[in-house]
């Protein structure tokens, strides 16, 4: 299936993601020990034929969180920790637990990364089904390299079928003192695709006022 999008439509789809993902950092209280801000400066909507030179743009070895979309759409979501961005995650959010022992340690660190992982992708999925009318859930994150680092080149063997499309997201964490960048990649296959672009060109959905409205 060949999809054509117009750059109208992937400001859209950019805005609607933006406003899901920016109403995320209020569920991050459940596990931070002060205030912790989501920030989406930037929204990328990669097509199939340029996805392995976008690939190649990021380090080459992170941790990496994969969950599940399914329901009317067809998705999985991958966000990409390094050593370094973890370390300071946990500084914010884990606080006194930082004293514990290595393994006692880690198992928390995995515990705080599942939960990001899946507060963002809930929050995404939550957006689109509110404003779009869609029967959206997700599943459980999951570590893609059993909870260590890898190259992130495996993620391409790792996609849906059907012309992945790609949406890749900066988000940022910030409190106070420490701002944390954290990739995210969002991939739905062309079904998907071509399901969200009848539903923003059948309700006419190229206001951003209204789609501020309907959130």
């Amino acid at each position: 299936m060949y999809i054509i999008i117009n750059e109208l439509e992937k400001d859209v789809l950019r805005e609607i993601i933006s406003i899901g993902l920016a109403r995320a950092a209020d569920s991050f209280s459940n596990f931070s020990k002060s205030g912790v801000l989501l920030n989406v400066p930037e929204v990328k909507i990669i097509e199939p034929r340029v996805l392995p030179d976008v690939i190649d743009e990021f380090e080459a070895i992170y941790f990496v969180l994969r969950s599940g979309i399914t329901g009317d759409l067809n998705g999985k979501t991958f966000m990409l920790f390094t050593e370094e961005n973890i370390g300071k995650i946990a500084e914010v959010c884990l606080d006194q637990d930082l004293i514990l022992g290595n393994a006692e340690l880690q198992q928390k660190k995995n515990e705080m990364l599942r939960e990001i992982s899946q507060v963002v992708t809930e929050a995404l999925a939550n957006q689109l089904s509110q404003i779009l009318k869609l029967n959206l859930t997700t599943t459980e994150p999951v570590h893609l390299f059993s909870n260590k680092a890898g190259s992130i080149n495996h993620i391409l063997e790792d996609l849906p079928g059907y012309q992945p499309f790609v949406i890749t997201i900066k988000t940022q964490f910030n409190n106070l003192l420490k701002e944390v960048e954290i990739p995210m990649l969002v991939v739905f296959d062309s079904l998907s695709v071509s399901t969200l672009l009848r539903i923003i060109r059948r309700d006419n959905l190229y206001d951003y006022k209204l789609l501020k409205e309907l959130t």
